[in-house]
């Protein structure tokens, strides 16, 4: 009868080698501080309202991200952190003047430049802005070519947490990003310019329907490989991942649940992909500069739009009535437009949740994920108001910032899950087979050693993707008023008071930006017509 002979333990070398190795692929797969971290200062500079260091921070993790896998959302942020100081006081913002240099031996220093006016820092700001989303834009268009001829699932997202993969922007950063490039053109009085993104911004909202279908597609492919049998057990064998199965578990699909609740409760219907200031917006620019009958019926159909997803907004109405005369050749003349933004987006936190993976290891019943939540912010400035003559006017929300990132947070939403559960698994599987492998052969103060170990690298690599564009506002909000014969407004914002002179012109725009109560409030003009 013949023996095996048995295993016996590798030498302390060898053992380190192979549990080197194996600890080495799960380091790859390590995520790291979250992107609500990283960015927190920056938040907090935002809505104390130092803008100096908002701009110096922004500026900073910009060409820290540049090339990496955060690149697109830190120029987004730059992009309109540097369009807010566009909106500022030239004393609430860093210097634009080049520092000056340095006197020859033997010379007097030079004398320093004179201060730049107010136009001259609000025209720098605004280019630098038009300069980053450009930037940012530059990517969105790379990302989407490569999605076109992209085959199958994410490469190696099995292998890793969302956060770790390059960002490729949400739909409603990329209609944002075109909305606020049409603005700092408008504001620049580059009205060709402004006209293309906002063709733009509308069909980067027609486009987004078809790349939600083609996400789902790829998330689904993603679960049927796992379902099929792709997964690997502890012992090398094929193991099948139901993650139907586990999101329908009483622990975790009602956990599941309360997250996704949190962050949609206060949704409002707009459609999907919709961003009604971005429409609201086009119907304003065709209706007042349209040059033929086909410009003007798009102003009209989109006012008509934009009024049908706010109907409680009244100034949506006047101006659709003012569209539809526009189109019967009455140009509308005599008013002016107050447009407030106002608070902070949502910011994402990631929640922990059991999810079940006894179907693939006999080794683990339940490991936690951590998947992301919407965080919203009530501290805002909830309406602003305008005295002009002897009437009164109290702006009124055209869009709700909230609103259009949960709605796309939850169509999001299944592939988020599908993804992380996928990902948690495979995680999972990973650590069962190392830590076999260091019990059967190097005993168990090796395991118990590799135990430790492999805790605290799966807790590294267990982080949501919590990336967003946080210094979106919360609302935008706007009011029709009658240009007064004085042509000035008093504007409102809690205890804080600002009257702005118009300049001549048949149509004009005050933009208005408060991102806390306690920030000062930023304004700006210009003559649209």
């Amino acid at each position: 009868m013949n023996h095996q002979p048995s295993e016996k333990p590798l030498p302390g070398r060898q053992l380190t080698c192979r549990v080197s190795s194996a600890l080495a692929l799960l380091l790859l797969l390590a995520g790291c501080q979250t992107y609500e971290a990283q960015t927190e200062g920056l938040a907090q500079a935002t809505k104390a309202g130092s803008l100096s260091a908002a701009v110096v921070q922004a500026d900073q993790q910009a060409k820290a991200g540049a090339g990496s896998k955060d690149e697109l959302i830190f120029r987004l942020e730059q992009g309109a952190i540097l369009r807010t100081a566009g909106l500022a006081d030239p004393t609430q913002v860093p210097d634009i003047r080049p520092p000056a240099p340095a006197p020859k031996k033997g010379e007097p220093a030079p004398a320093p430049l004179p201060p730049p006016t107010a136009a001259e820092v609000h025209t720098h700001y605004l280019n630098r802005s038009i300069a980053a989303f450009d930037q940012a834009e530059e990517k969105v268009n790379a990302w989407e070519e490569e999605a076109k001829v992209k085959v199958g699932a994410e490469l190696g997202a099995a292998l890793t947490n969302q956060a770790s993969l390059p960002y490729r922007g949400r739909a409603y950063d990329k209609v944002m990003m075109n909305t606020y490039k049409a603005l700092d053109y408008l504001s620049l009085g580059d009205k060709d310019k402004a006209r293309v993104e906002l063709n733009r911004s509308l069909q980067r909202q027609r486009d987004a329907v078809e790349a939600n279908a083609k996400r789902i597609a790829a998330a689904q492919e993603e679960a049927d490989a796992a379902r099929e049998g792709k997964v690997k057990d502890e012992k090398g064998k094929s193991a099948s991942y139901d993650t139907s199965r586990a999101m329908n578990d009483s622990r975790t699909g009602p956990a599941l649940q309360a997250a996704l609740n949190e962050s949609v409760a206060s949704m409002k219907p707009y459609g999907d992909y919709v961003n009604p200031f971005s429409v609201f917006l086009d119907g304003l620019f065709f209706t007042v500069l349209g040059e033929n009958g086909s410009d003007l019926e798009h102003g009209r159909k989109s006012f008509e739009r934009v009024a049908s997803m706010v109907p409680e907004n009244s100034y949506l109405k006047e101006d659709l009535d003012a569209a539809a005369s526009a189109a019967e050749g009455k140009a509308p003349s005599g008013v002016t437009y107050v447009i407030f933004e106002t608070g902070s987006a949502p910011s994402r936190t990631q929640v922990r949740v059991d999810i079940p993976t006894f179907v693939v290891t006999s080794n683990l019943a339940y490991v936690g994920a951590s998947f992301p939540k919407l965080v919203f912010d009530g501290n805002y400035i909830g309406s602003l108001g305008i005295a002009a003559g002897d009437k009164n006017y109290t702006t009124a929300t055209v869009a709700s910032m909230d609103s259009v990132v949960a709605n796309d947070f939850k169509n999001e939403w299944p592939t988020i899950v599908t993804k992380t559960l996928i990902t948690t698994a495979t995680k999972a599987i990973i650590q069962a087979a190392i830590q076999k492998e260091l019990n059967d052969r190097g005993g168990w103060a090796a395991g118990l050693i590799g135990a430790a170990v492999l805790s605290g690298v799966n807790a590294s690599t267990n982080i949501a993707d919590t990336r967003t564009w946080r210094s979106l506002p919360k609302e935008f909000q706007y009011a029709r008023v009658a240009t007064p014969e004085n042509r000035e407004l008093t504007l409102t914002a809690g205890t804080e008071h600002k009257t702005v002179v118009l300049e001549p012109g048949a149509v004009n725009v005050v933009y208005v930006k408060s991102a806390s109560p306690t920030s000062p409030l930023l304004v700006s003009t210009f003559v649209l017509k």
